[in-house]
C-alpha cells in the first residue's frame, strides 16, 4: 500500500481546492508540505513577515475571487499572522491560514517552558470565522475541506487550521482517506425567494426616483454585469460604496461618485434605494444627514449575511442572498413586468451636481503652483500612464483618500484599498498578491510615507520572486491625517506630538533592495518617471516629493471626520 505524509496530504487537499500558491515563510515544522508543493505545481512565495503574507493573500482574492492560503511556523510566526487575519475578517476575505504547532504530547494545554509552544487555537478563535486543530493524520482532508467551506459560506472570512508537526510528519495509507471535489461538500450561494424578488420588483417599478448602490458583494459574487444590466434597464442613478469603487465603470453615463454632491443628494432624495452587497457601514455614511427620512424612504438591503441586514441604518426590506443571483433575478422579473427605462432626468440632474462639485474639488488643484508635487496631481498622472485594466492600490491616511477620489476606474476588481478596516501597510503586499494572480495586468500602488514603512521590505519579495509592481511613495514627511487632527484640537503647531516623519529617500532604499528607482520632485518630470518605472522589468519605486500642506486637507475630509469620530446625528 502507498503511504503518504500528513504534509503531502495537506498539499493534495489544497490542490483539489484549486490553490495555485502558498504565501509563507519556510519552517522546519512543515517541511513535509514544502517538499511536495513542486510535485503538485503549487508556487511557494516567501514574504518578509507573516502579516504581509495575509495581505498578499487578500490581494489575490480581491482581484480574482480565488481562495488564498497562507502558512506560518509555530509560536512567533503564527502570532505574526494575527493582525493580517483581523484585517481579512473585517475586509471579508476568505484566507485559509495553516499554522504549524509543537509536538502533540506537549500542547493543549501547553506545558510551561515549551519552546515556541502556545495555545494558537485560542488566539485565532475570536478573529476567524472558524478554526480547528488537526489531532490525527486521518482527519486532514475533513478539516481542510471544512476550512474552505466555512471560509466562503455566507460573508467570506478567514479561517485557521492548526497542525502539530507530528501530524505533518506522520505517515498513513493513502487509500484510507478520501479527498472530495469542492462541489461535493459546498453549498451553492443562497438565492432570494420568488416572493422576495417579486416584492422588490414591485417597489422598484413603483419608484419615482430610485437609486442603486453596489457594495463589495457585487464584486465578490462576480455580479457587476448583471448589476449594470439592472441600472441600464431602469436608467436610474447608480453609485458604489468606497470599497467597491470599481463595481461600476466610472465613465458610465449613470454613475455618480459615492462621496460627490450628486450621490449624497440622491441618497437623501431617492424614494427607493436598492443597496446590494453592502453592510452600509461607517464608510457608507449611515448618518442622518446622508439619507432620507427612514419613515418615508424605502431602503432595500441585499446581503449574503443576515447579521448585516438593518444593522447600521433603518431599512424597509432586507433580503438575504447572493448579490449576483439577486440582481440577475430582479432584472428578469422587471423585464417580465414590462418595466421601461426612465427619461434619465434625475440621472442628468445628479450628474450635473457632480460636475459642479468636481469643478470645486479640482479648481484649487489646477491653480496649485507650489514647488513640490500636489498629491492629486501625482494620482492623476499615474492614472494617465497606466492602462484602464491596471490594478490600483491606495495605502495610507490622507494619501488613500486622494487616491480614491482622483483615480477613476472602468474595469471591475481594479480598485483595492483599506476602506473597511483602515489597516496601514497593505499596499505593497496587496500589490504582490494582485500581480501574482493577474500576471498580464499592470499593478501600481500609491502610498503615503507613513504607511510605506510598515511593509516596504516586501519589495525584496517582489525582486526575489520577479513580481513586477510599481510603487509611488508620497513623501511629505508627516503623519498628515494625525497632524491635521492635532492642529484642529490643539490649535498651536508647537504642541504637535509625533507627527513629523524622517525625510527618507525611498528611492535609495529601493535601490539597495534591487529595485528600479527614481526621485521625483517636479511635476513636469513625473509622467516620464512613471513611464520608466512602469516599463522597467524590475519592481519599481518612485519617491515622489509631495506637498505636505496640500496633503493635510484631502477630499472627503468632512465625511471622513464623521466616519472617524461618530459625530452626533443632530450635529449632521
Amino acid at each position: 500500500m502507498a503511504t503518504i505524509t500528513g504534509g503531502e496530504l495537506i498539499v493534495k487537499c489544497l490542490k483539489k481546492e484549486g490553490v495555485k500558491r502558498i504565501f509563507a515563510i519556510i519552517d522546519a515544522f512543515y517541511n513535509p508540505v514544502i517538499a511536495n508543493v513542486g510535485k503538485y505545481d503549487i508556487r511557494w512565495i516567501g514574504p518578509r513577515h507573516e502579516a504581509a503574507a495575509v495581505h498578499m493573500a487578500e490581494g489575490v482574492f480581491k482581484t480574482t475571487g480565488e481562495i488564498p492560503v497562507v502558512m506560518a511556523g509555530a509560536g512567533p510566526g503564527t502570532a505574526n499572522l494575527l493582525s493580517g487575519m483581523i484585517c481579512a475578517r473585517e475586509e471579508g476575505v476568505p484566507v485559509v491560514a495553516i499554522s504549524s504547532q509543537c509536538r502533540q504530547e506537549v500542547i493543549y494545554p501547553c506545558k510551561p517552558g515549551v519552546f515556541q509552544g502556545t495555545e494558537q487555537y485560542d488566539f485565532f478563535k475570536p478573529v476567524t470565522k472558524w478554526n480547528a486543530v488537526v489531532h490525527s493524520w486521518e482527519r486532514i482532508p475533513e478539516i481542510i475541506q471544512r476550512a474552505f467551506r466555512e471560509a466562503v459560506s455566507g460573508r467570506p472570512g478567514p479561517v485557521h487550521v492548526d497542525v502539530p508537526y507530528t501530524v505533518s510528519y506522520a505517515e498513513g495509507e493513502e487509500s484510507k482517506v478520501r479527498i472530495l471535489e469542492p462541489h461535493q461538500y459546498r453549498a451553492t450561494a443562497p438565492e432570494p425567494s420568488e416572493k422576495q424578488i417579486e416584492e422588490v420588483a414591485k417597489l422598484i417599478k413603483g419608484a419615482k426616483n430610485p437609486l442603486l448602490m453596489a457594495g463589495t458583494g457585487v464584486l465578490n459574487s462576480g455580479g457587476w454585469e448583471d448589476f449594470m444590466g439592472l441600472v441600464e434597464l431602469l436608467n436610474c442613478p447608480a453609485t458604489t460604496t468606497m470599497a467597491a469603487r470599481s463595481a461600476i465603470p466610472n465613465d458610465h453615463s449613470n454613475y455618480i461618485f459615492g462621496y460627490g454632491k450628486g450621490a449624497l443628494t440622491a441618497r437623501t432624495e431617492a424614494d427607493v434605494v436598492l443597496a446590494v452587497g453592502t453592510r452600509l457601514g461607517d464608510m457608507d455614511l449611515p448618518f442622518k444627514k446622508y439619507w432620507g427620512d427612514p419613515d418615508k424612504q424605502k431602503i432595500i438591503q441585499v446581503d449574503i449575511d443576515p447579521r448585516n441586514i438593518g444593522a447600521n441604518w433603518p431599512i424597509h426590506m432586507g433580503v438575504v442572498g447572493d448579490a449576483k443571483a439577486m440582481v440577475k433575478a430582479l432584472g428578469g422579473k422587471l423585464k417580465e413586468m414590462g418595466v421601461k427605462p426612465s427619461d434619465g432626468k434625475m440621472v442628468k440632474q445628479y450628474k450635473d451636481m457632480d460636475d459642479e462639485w468636481w469643478q470645486e474639488q479640482t479648481g484649487h488643484i489646477k491653480d496649485y503652483a507650489g514647488e513640490k508635487i500636489h498629491p492629486a496631481h501625482s494620482v492623476q498622472t499615474a492614472r494617465k500612464v497606466f492602462p484602464p485594466d491596471a490594478i490600483n492600490i491606495g495605502d495610507g491616511g490622507n494619501t488613500s483618500l486622494f487616491n480614491a477620489f482622483f483615480t477613476p476606474y472602468t474595469k471591475p476588481r481594479t480598485s483595492l484599498g483599506l476602506f473597511e478596516f483602515g489597516h496601514l501597510g497593505i499596499g505593497i503586499p496587496y500589490a504582490i498578491g494582485a500581480k501574482v494572480a493577474n500576471p498580464d495586468k499592470d499593478v501600481y500602488v500609491i502610498v503615503g510615507d507613513g504607511a510605506a514603512g510598515f511593509n516596504f521590505m516586501e519589495m525584496v519579495t517582489a525582486v526575489r520572486e520577479k513580481i513586477k509592481i510599481t510603487v509611488m511613495v508620497h513623501a511629505e514627511e508627516s503623519w498628515c491625517m494625525e497632524e491635521i487632527g492635532q492642529l484642529m484640537e490643539f490649535g498651536d503647531p508647537s504642541k504637535l506630538v509625533g507627527c513629523k516623519q524622517y525625510p527618507i529617500r525611498w528611492d535609495k532604499v529601493a535601490e539597495g533592495l534591487g529595485c528600479y528607482s527614481e526621485y521625483v520632485d517636479k511635476i513636469e518630470n513625473l509622467e516620464d518617471a512613471i513611464r520608466r518605472a512602469k516599463d522597467s522589468e524590475l519592481p519599481a519605486v518612485l519617491c515622489v516629493k509631495t506637498d505636505k500642506q496640500s496633503n493635510l486637507i484631502p477630499p472627503g475630509a468632512e465625511q471622513f471626520e464623521q466616519v472617524y469620530t461618530g459625530v452626533p446625528e443632530e450635529q449632521g
